[in-house]
């Protein structure tokens, strides 16, 4: 899935459904579904689930910071590659206010 389909869900998403506006979890399981991907969950724990971005943020950590547990050559290789592809997205050029 590219980006620009990324983006065009989550807008569709943040259009249709003023909850996904203020709750990033909100909006992470309306997206989903907009995805085709179910997930089921007892939504009273919402407010209990920890956000992705939190559960991410920490691997990231102990993978690029504390060195323990890296991915796949592969896998690397091609978060690289996605890295690249989205600093040259969405970088702005120099000089370009």
């Amino acid at each position: 899935m590219t980006s620009d389909n990324i983006r065009n869900t989550v807008i569709e998403v943040l259009r249709e459904d003023v909850r996904a506006r203020d709750s990033d979890k909100w909006l992470i399981i309306q997206v989903l579904r907009k995805l085709g991907i179910n997930i089921y969950l007892d939504y009273s724990q919402l407010n209990d689930m920890p956000s992705f971005e939190s559960i991410t943020r920490c691997r990231r950590s102990i993978q690029n910071q504390e060195g323990l547990y890296p991915p796949k050559p592969e896998v690397d290789e091609q978060l690289n590659k996605q890295r690249v592809e989205y600093r040259q997205q969405y970088s702005r050029p120099v000089g370009f206010f």
